[in-house]
Order: structure tokens, then C-alpha cells, then sequence
């Protein structure tokens, strides 16, 4: 995957040429490409890297792949900081290259990866060890250290995956329907079974962080945006919701430990209806798997319903918890009961709500009117979705 040497590693779509993709992928189907037509897909969905589409013409009838999408790093440095903060760029490179055959669940087929090695591996565990031992106050200002440090990396990365023709993608920012979500969350259950309680799988892989890591990260955060946030959503949410927020922001550490108590499973980390796609043969391929967790499964259960449906849906929330919970038990899981299910969710829509805060300074949203769009319908979302009783 890696290779130690100053190599020729595109990051600007320019360098998306016939040679190097013959370069790369030549001796793999014994042919050359000839010509490159490529295309950024994908703005407004995802902050931390660019897509490009690239179909691809050949010298010769090949089994090789007529289009390809290609991730590479954002160009905007405060979420390329990010991305380089979260391992999220590593981190699904070896998901497709190292862990695809096993998750158990539909994903784009995995072409070709490649990532300079980590200059200071060393750096990620003394992170953490400083934001569990100081002050949020100190860990704020390690967070800025951090952030800088992100930002200066010369680190390059470049996933290449299949290009999904033949599936419908639904479009997040307008709202979910049931169908879909019901959809979602038999796909969720079956791939939160295949992954139960697999130690193995999840030691194996400690770029694999739990849900509820280092939290005074976040506590950090929302100390610093709550503010700016409240003066942007504050009438919106209402006062209510507001010290809801800040009831959980004293009880983080707790409310994260709790989602990662047994029993726990492997997470997508970002399961939304923007990365589903659903083929008419009724599976459902799931993208974007830079944020690979584990965890207690009602908190992913909460984020998929929370982002993708409009709170008007809160009717339907126990058809939803239902039949995710049906799916599960019928896949073989056995303890993990309906009530610890609600009861995780209901945690977990608070937590979500409290990151909505924790993060508002941490990507650059102000980039189109459609992509700051989608934050304030998330915001809204996340926020309706919240039990003002956990």
C-alpha cells in the first residue's frame, strides 16, 4: 500500500493522465489506458477530501474498469488539518486494502490505494495520553497544536475505487422517505451483527478508534464555539434544548462511556443516506469509510435516523427501532435487548446534538450556499431528533 520513496502520487486532478494511470494499473489487466476523461463529483457531500470520477479508455478489450472515482485529500487546509487529525484519510485506505473482505456488507469494489508512510507514528498516542490528563482548558490549546501540525502535513493519499453506475442515490439534504430508512437500517443491522463482539477484528486495527474517543476533545470544542453557536441556532433550538446541551457537555465522559460498554460492535462512522446507494436487486452498497469505529450499535443507529429524516418522522421512530432490532436478532445476536437499544439511542441523539456544537469551528463550511445549506438542515435535524428527559 505504502511506499517509502518520493514517488510520482497525483493530488490535483491534472495528474489523473493515461500514463499514470497505465502506471499503476497496466500490468494488472495487461493493457494501457489511452485516454482520461475526469470530473469532480461529490461537492457539498463530503468536506474532508475531493471525488473525481475518471473514465478511462483502453488500447484493447480488457476486463479492466471503464470509470473509476479517485479520493485524494481536501485542498482546503482547514478540513485537510482535520482529515490529517482524525487518521481519516489512512484509515480508509486500509478499510478497502485491508478489511473490505470481512466487514460483511456491500461496498465499491477496491482498484487501487497509495499513502506516504506516517513520519511520527509516535505522535497519535501522546495526543491522547495529553487530552486524558489535562485540563479541557489545556486540551483545547493541544487541539490548536494538533490542528497546526495537521495543516503543514505534506502527507499524500489516494484511494481509487469502482464507480457506482447502477444504483439510485438519495439526496440527504431534502429528507429521507421511511422506505429508505428502513432500507438503511436492515443493511446497518446485518453488517452490526456480522462485526459483534469481534476483538480480533477490532485490536487488529488501532487506527480503529471507539465512538467515544478522548471526549474532552469535544468538551474542548463545544467550550469555544458554544457561543457563536448559540447566537446562530439559539432561537431556533430554544432555551430548553440549550441546557439540554450543556447538561450534557458536564456528563460527557460518562455519556461516551456508555456507548462503549458491552456489548459493542465494528461502526461505520459516517452511516448517512448520502453514502447509500440502492441497487434495484435490493442491495444496498455503502461508500465513505474514512470514520471506521466501534461501539455500542444504538449510536449509529441514532445518527442514521437523526441526519437523514426530518423530526416530523419521530412518529415512526419505534417502526424504525424495530425493525433495525428485528434484523439484528434474526442475523444471531442475542444480547443485546429492544430496551438497551432505545435506551442507547436516546443517549446518543444528545451526544450527536452536543458534537452538532462541538465541531461548528473545526471544518470550513463557508465554501458554497448549497454546502452551508446542508450543515443548518443537519443542525436543525439533529437537534429535533433530542429527548429533553435522558
Amino acid at each position: 500500500m505504502a511506499r517509502r520513496s518520493k514517488h510520482h502520487l497525483p493530488q490535483t486532478a491534472s495528474q489523473f493522465d493515461a500514463d499514470w494511470f497505465t502506471s499503476v494499473l497496466g500490468a494488472q489487466y495487461g493493457a494501457a489506458v489511452t485516454d482520461v476523461k475526469s470530473q469532480m463529483i461529490g461537492e457539498g457531500i463530503g468536506f474532508l477530501g475531493e471525488l473525481h470520477r475518471c473514465e478511462l479508455t483502453w488500447d484493447r478489450p480488457v476486463n479492466s474498469p471503464d470509470a473509476v472515482v479517485i479520493k485524494i485529500p481536501s485542498k482546503i487546509q482547514k478540513n485537510r488539518s482535520l482529515g490529517e487529525g482524525l487518521a481519516v484519510y489512512e484509515r480508509e485506505i486500509r478499510v478497502y486494502s485491508e478489511m473490505r473482505s470481512w466487514l460483511g456488507i456491500a461496498m465499491p469494489e477496491f482498484v487501487y490505494a497509495d499513502c506516504d508512510p506516517h513520519p511520527a507514528p509516535w505522535l497519535e498516542p501522546l495526543f491522547v495520553f495529553l487530552f486524558e490528563k489535562l485540563s479541557i482548558r489545556g486540551v483545547s490549546r493541544v487541539l490548536d497544536l494538533l490542528l497546526l501540525i495537521g495543516a503543514k502535513s505534506s502527507r499524500r493519499y489516494l484511494l481509487m475505487i469502482e464507480a457506482i453506475d447502477d444504483a439510485r442515490a438519495p439526496q440527504q439534504v431534502e429528507g429521507g422517505s421511511i422506505e429508505d430508512a428502513l432500507l438503511g437500517l436492515e443493511t446497518l443491522a446485518r453488517f452490526h451483527a456480522n462485526n459483534w463482539m469481534d476483538p480480533e477484528r477490532r485490536d487488529e486495527h488501532p487506527i480503529i478508534w471507539s465512538v467515544g474517543h478522548v471526549p474532552k476533545v469535544a468538551q474542548a470544542s463545544y467550550r469555544r464555539n458554544r457561543d457563536a453557536f448559540m447566537s446562530r441556532f439559539g432561537s431556533l433550538i430554544g432555551d430548553q434544548m440549550v441546557a439540554k446541551m450543556d447538561e450534557v457537555q458536564r456528563r460527557l465522559p460518562h455519556l461516551c462511556s456508555l456507548m462503549e460498554r458491552e456489548p459493542w460492535t465494528l461502526c461505520h462512522g459516517d452511516y448517512r443516506l448520502d453514502n447509500l446507494m440502492f441497487r434495484s436487486n435490493g442491495e444496498t452498497v455503502v461508500l465513505d469509510w474514512q470514520n471506521l469505529s466501534w461501539g455500542r450499535p444504538g449510536w449509529e443507529v441514532a445518527y442514521f435516523i437523526t441526519t437523514g429524516l426530518d423530526p416530523y418522522y419521530r412518529s415512526e421512530e419505534q417502526v424504525m427501532l424495530g425493525r433495525y432490532h428485528e434484523v439484528l436478532v434474526e442475523a444471531g445476536v442475542d444480547d443485546y435487548s429492544y430496551s438497551d437499544l432505545v435506551a442507547d439511542v436516546t443517549i446518543a441523539k444528545a451526544v450527536l446534538a452536543h458534537r452538532m456544537v462541538a465541531g461548528d469551528d473545526l471544518l470550513d463550511t463557508e465554501m458554497e450556499k448549497s454546502e452551508t445549506e446542508f450543515i443548518e438542515v443537519l443542525v436543525k435535524r439533529v437537534i429535533g431528533w433530542v429527548d429533553l428527559d435522558i
